[in-house]
Parts: structure tokens; C-alpha cells; sequence
């Protein structure tokens, strides 16, 4: 479901006219409430997984492969190991206390560690203060965790766990809830199959409710995606131009929209997930155009297969845009990586969706241009969401750019001063500036920017009927 903020008189009073208010979507949003509330079977067992209500001072370890095929070149231990702490800190009341990167030659060990490694790291374990331990790998499998569970006598938490924990702190539609819930079942499920109490329990009756819910969650979320669909046709028929601002999680999307808006309603959080729902804005264009702009969940590397289903999800909206705006930390220590995690998660989305030109639409913005001395990149735009540095240029390249994408065309045309064709202007167009004419005081000379159908209807209204 989006949640709207900041969009002007028409497209509050279509929220107040439409789907928002109808008995319909109340009915659905109950259905939803109670597949993600009321199953307490189902929630007793995923909290055995991932058990919200903890908090933990961790010890987070990053391995990597030294070698061979899998060695990842495009990004250093330490930086993964970075971005594995800011995952920790981003939970409320969990800290990392300590951190290292061991080196392996393979992630398929049972024990995962050497036993030097693992040696180091008992020891490490047992002179540190901790109560848990982060493993920075997507999915560890189930006799790892046990293993080293056994070895280390504390909590073993993988990549899936806690990325699952914060987006299920941050989902506050019923879209990103109800996403968040079906990736966190396949999680449990396998997980659970695997386990004595799948062995010892009713067999049949555990998959009947997995597969149960699986299909409730599934149903539910394609009602909420008809709903979306029904709402942005409503937002072609007024429209508004589309900026979908998409980037690597934390680089300043939030921020970039509320500098360009002035929406005071936005609160930009220094955190990783920060922003997992769809929002959007509106904000004015230099030439007095209204556009929205579409805040998106954040990207991040290594995300588990059963998770991308949850950014995908999100992106809907951006496929459908007019621009997609791609900011970039221009701070950040892993610039390239970032940004081609980026690029290569869009053509994938332009593959799975049949948008073979999305690309076409990416404009780069580079964020944070007060945090660099110099920006390197010449292929980005340099702006400051805290400063307001390069904001207005910017808006011209967005204006210039909107313009193309929407078929727009700035215009001058005269119309009888007062009338209905000044009138019909007014609703249908941007008025840039009017001016009586010199030659006749009856005519007004507008400056306009009008989309081609438009212009083809005045024509069709005013002209050819003459």
C-alpha cells in the first residue's frame, strides 16, 4: 500500500474519493491484520528463529575466500566487515563490541573455520564481552550453526537473520509487512524441516500450515498489488510527471527528497533499511511544474534469494517512472561497488519486468558533495541534501530531462482573456507567465508547457471547432 505525504489538493481529495476509504480495502486490511497476527502456532516458531525481543553485544565476523572462484574482488573484507557492523547498529539495543575478517579457502566447511581459525576465535570469544555472534554470510547452513553454537556457547546469527529482524522493524505498510512475512517463511520453513522438532512433530500438519499461510500471504499481497495498480492509473490520468529515486541503502535518498521538496514531514534516519516503504512527495519544478517524487527501499549486496522478493517488490513504482534518480554516496569508501550493485540490480529489474528501457531513464546524483574535497566522477550530477549544493541545477536537468521523457513542450498561444480556453489552460497545463497582448487587449499571451495530448485536445476544444 503507499503511504502518500505532501501530494497537493487533487490527489488528496482522489485518496479521500477512492480505494483509500472504500469498505473493500478496510475488509482486506483486517484479512491482512490477521495472517500476520493471529497465526500464533506459525509466530511461535519463527520467534525460536529469530527472536525480536533481544537485544546483544556482538562479536561480528567476517570470513572471506582468499582464492579461487568465489574470492570476491569488487569489494574488500574490511568493507564488507563495515557494512556487516552497520547492519548490528542498526537494530535497536544491539552493538558490536568487536569485529574481525577470518580468511578460508572454501564457505563449505561443516565448522566453517580451521581449526587455527577457530582457535583464534574461541579464544577471542572467551576474553570479549558478548552475548552473541554475527556471521557475515548469506545463509548458513543448519549443522554450521550447530556447530559453532556448540563451540563458541553463544548465539550464531547469519545474514538472512538479521536482515529479516530489521526490515521486520521497518515494514510499516501492509505491502512491506506482508513481503517481510513471506520472506521470513521460507526461512523458517526450511529451517524448520530440517530440525528435531520437524522429525518428532506431525510432519503433515507442520507442512499444511506452512503451505497455508504461504498462500495466504501470497493472496494477500497480489490484492494490495491490483490496488497499487489502480492507484498509479489514477495518478497517469492527472498527470504528474514520476522521479523515482532509487541507491545503495543509506546514501541520502530520504534526505535529497526533503531538500527538494521542503516536506518537513520526512525524517531521514542515518540508519541501513531506513526506508523499506514506498512513499511519496510532491515538488515543484523551476518552471512551476509539479512532479512526484517516489522514495524506494534502499539496495544492499548479498541479499538472500527469498529476500529480493521484498526489494523487488518495492520497485514497482520506479519501473513505471518518467526519471529514476540514482543517488550516490559520493562519500562513501566503496563508491564503484556500490554503484554497480546498483546498475546491475536495475537491469535485472528491466529484464524480469519487460522494461527494456529503463536504463534510459537512470540519471546519476552524486550525494554528500560537502563530506568530499573533490568529486572524482564526472558522470554525476554533485549535490548536498544538508547544504543545498547543486540543487538547482538539479531541478534543470529533472525539468529538461521530464520534459523528454513525458513528451512536454514549452509553448506560447494566445486565448481571449478570461475565457474557457484560458480556464481549461489553468486545469490542464502549467501557466508559466501571461501577458496581454500589445496588439489586442482581448488576447492574453500564456507561456505554457503542455504534454502532446494535450495539446492535440485544446486544439480539438478551441481550434478546429472554429
Amino acid at each position: 500500500m503507499i503511504i502518500l505525504r505532501g501530494i497537493q489538493t487533487k490527489f488528496i481529495s482522489l485518496a479521500k474519493r477512492g480505494l483509500a476509504t472504500s469498505s473493500c480495502l478496510r475488509n482486506v486490511d483486517k484479512q491482512i491484520d490477521d495472517i500476520l497476527t493471529k497465526d500464533s502456532e506459525y509466530n511461535s516458531i519463527a520467534e525460536s528463529y529469530f527472536r525480536l525481543g533481544e537485544s546483544h553485544k556482538c562479536l561480528v565476523i567476517q570470513p572471506y575466500v582468499k582464492w579461487g572462484p568465489k574470492k570476491i574482488t569488487s569489494i574488500s573484507p574490511e568493507e564488507q566487515l563495515n557494512e556487516a557492523a552497520a547492519l548490528i547498529e542498526t537494530l535497536p539495543k544491539w552493538s558490536v563490541v568487536d569485529s574481525i575478517a577470518i580468511p578460508l579457502d572454501t564457505l563449505e566447511r561443516k565448522t566453517l573455520f580451521k581449526s587455527g581459525s577457530m582457535d583464534k576465535l574461541t579464544n577471542l570469544v572467551n576474553t570479549t564481552h558478548i552475548s552473541a555472534i554475527f556471521i557475515n554470510v548469506s545463509n548458513l547452513k543448519r549443522i554450521q550453526t550447530g556447530l559453532l553454537q556448540e563451540n563458541f556457547k553463544k548465539p550464531i546469527f547469519d545474514r538472512y537473520q538479521i536482515v529479516m529482524q530489521i526490515l521486520k522493524l521497518h515494514a510499516t505498510s501492509k505491502h512491506a509487512k506482508l513481503q517481510v512475512a513471506l520472506a521470513e517463511l521460507y526461512y523458517v520453513a526450511r529451517k524448520a524441516q530440517k530440525s528435531a522438532m520437524f522429525k518428532t512433530s506431525n510432519q503433515d500438519a507442520l507442512k499444511l500450515m506452512f503451505q497455508s499461510r504461504e498462500q495466504k500471504l501470497k493472496s494477500a499481497i497480489n490484492d494490495l498489488r491490483s490496488q497499487r495498480a489502480l492507484l498509479r492509473n489514477k495518478r497517469r490520468k492527472m498527470d504528474y510527471p514520476i522521479v523515482a529515486v532509487v541507491g545503495y541503502t543509506n546514501s541520502g535518498k530520504t534526505s535529497l527528497i526533503k531538500a527538494l521538496t521542503g516536506d518537513e514531514g520526512l525524517v531521514p534516519r542515518n540508519q541501513l533499511f531506513a526506508t523499506l516503504d514506498v512513499t511519496m512527495h510532491s515538488g515543484m519544478l523551476p518552471s512551476g511544474l509539479e512532479i512526484l517524487y517516489v522514495d524506494t527501499v534502499g539496495f544492499i549486496s548479498d541479499i538472500p534469494t527469498n529476500l529480493i522478493e521484498c526489494f523487488v517488490a518495492t520497485l514497482e513504482d520506479a519501473v513505471l517512472a518518467d526519471i529514476i534518480v540514482h543517488v550516490e554516496d559520493l562519500a562513501s569508501s566503496n563508491f564503484d561497488f556500490k554503484r554497480a550493485h546498483v546498475l546491475s540490480t536495475l537491469k535485472d529489474l528491466s529484464k524480469q519486468t519487460d522494461a527494456p528501457n529503463l536504463m534510459d531513464k537512470v540519471m546519476s546524483v552524486g550525494n554528500k558533495s560537502d563530506l568530499v574535497k573533490k568529486v572524482q566522477n564526472d558522470d554525476v550530477i554533485a549535490v548536498s541534501s544538508k547544504t543545498y549544493t547543486g540543487l538547482d541545477e538539479l531541478r534543470m536537468k529533472l525539468e529538461e530531462a521530464i520534459l523528454k521523457a513525458t513528451s512536454r513542450q514549452k509553448i506560447t498561444i494566445k486565448v481571449p482573456n478570461g475565457g474557457d480556453e484560458l480556464r481549461w489552460l489553468y486545469k490542464n497545463s502549467t501557466i508559466l507567465s501571461e501577458e496581454a497582448d500589445s496588439q489586442n487587449s482581448q488576447l492574453m499571451g500564456c507561456k505554457i508547457i503542455i504534454t502532446s495530448t494535450n495539446l492535440q485536445k485544446f486544439k480539438h476544444y478551441f481550434v478546429n471547432t472554429k
